[in-house]
């Protein structure tokens, strides 16, 4: 199957000065990020969140993501990294 269409699952997330309702959208944003970027051969990339339409409706413009893939044990693993000034969210998740 491919990963496009694999249902994402969030491991773990340590979150610093990010409210509930950012922290489901940004969660929200990996996982489409997630999904987007397992199709290819990338290892890491970057978005900014002002990119996405729905971004500034919902309070999470200008938060910078990076996407890394890593491999654990015999699966991979994805590591989110989102930051706008003193709000974090780390987060890491996979596809089954």
């Amino acid at each position: 199957m491919s990963n496009r269409f694999k249902r994402a699952v969030i491991d773990d997330l340590i979150s610093r000065n990010i409210n509930a309702s950012q922290q489901d959208y940004l969660l929200d944003l990996f996982e489409s990020a997630m999904k987007s970027v397992a199709t290819t051969l990338v290892r890491e990339a970057k978005f900014d969140t002002s990119d996405f339409a729905t971004a500034k409706t919902r309070g999470c413009e200008g938060f910078a993501l990076v996407l890394s893939r890593a491999r654990s044990d015999s699966r991979t693993e994805w590591l989110g990294k989102f930051q706008c000034g003193e709000q974090h969210l780390d987060v890491i998740g996979h596809l089954e």
